[in-house]
């Protein structure tokens, strides 16, 4: 496909460098030679998005060497808010009765502070109940996103949801049944 593609570039060219003057003629040869830009895939992309590189740092390169230096990696930080589409909230944090029994505590303590002046952000709110559970604010609202449907499901005597961005292990599952009748009231105080 590309060499008939180049080759039809070349005709194309060929034909208007005999019926165009020299100034077209320069830039039609330019536009053929020159190198096609190489293209950056979406992983680079996105590294360099997450990373936050300034776009005029170069790296250096070791004497005598022809490659740059390798700079240690960057530790990538994930970030506060979860998205079910881009990350698989089985890997965040696998539920058990240890979990659940935190995670009930920490929706008490949250529900508490819900009910007291001044209001606080969501995020605000998060950040206090992961602390009264042990979590970290991403792994708090995980819990809430997995368990409030599983949670809503049992209460309709409907199978908890089994799709690509939520879905359950069976010892999951087995935790999070019995507890739903504490559960379930405890997060719709703190949707």
């Amino acid at each position: 496909m590309k060499v008939s593609l180049r080759i039809s570039a070349l005709v194309l060219a060929t034909a208007a460098l005999i019926s165009t003057p020299a100034r077209a003629q320069v830039l039609v040869e330019t536009g053929i030679l020159g190198s096609p830009k190489p293209r950056r895939d979406l992983g680079d992309i996105w590294d360099k998005a997450v990373n936050k590189e300034p776009s005029g740092a170069k790296p250096t390169t070791k004497p005598g060497a022809s490659r740059p230096a390798s700079t240690p990696a960057k530790p990538k930080v994930l970030p506060d808010s979860f998205s079910g589409e881009t990350e698989d909230p089985m890997s965040i944090l696998g539920i058990d009765v240890d979990v659940l029994t935190r995670f009930s505590s920490a929706l008490a303590a949250e529900a508490a502070k819900r009910g007291e002046p001044p209001p606080l952000t969501r995020f605000k709110y998060d950040e206090l109940g992961a602390a009264a559970g042990g979590f970290t604010p991403r792994q708090y609202f995980v819990l809430k996103a997995r368990v409030r449907p599983f949670c809503e499901a049992v209460a309709a005597r409907q199978p908890p949801p089994d799709n690509l961005t939520l879905s359950y292990m069976p010892s999951e599952a087995a935790a999070i049944r019995p507890r739903c009748s504490a559960l379930l009231p405890a997060l719709q105080l703190v949707r």
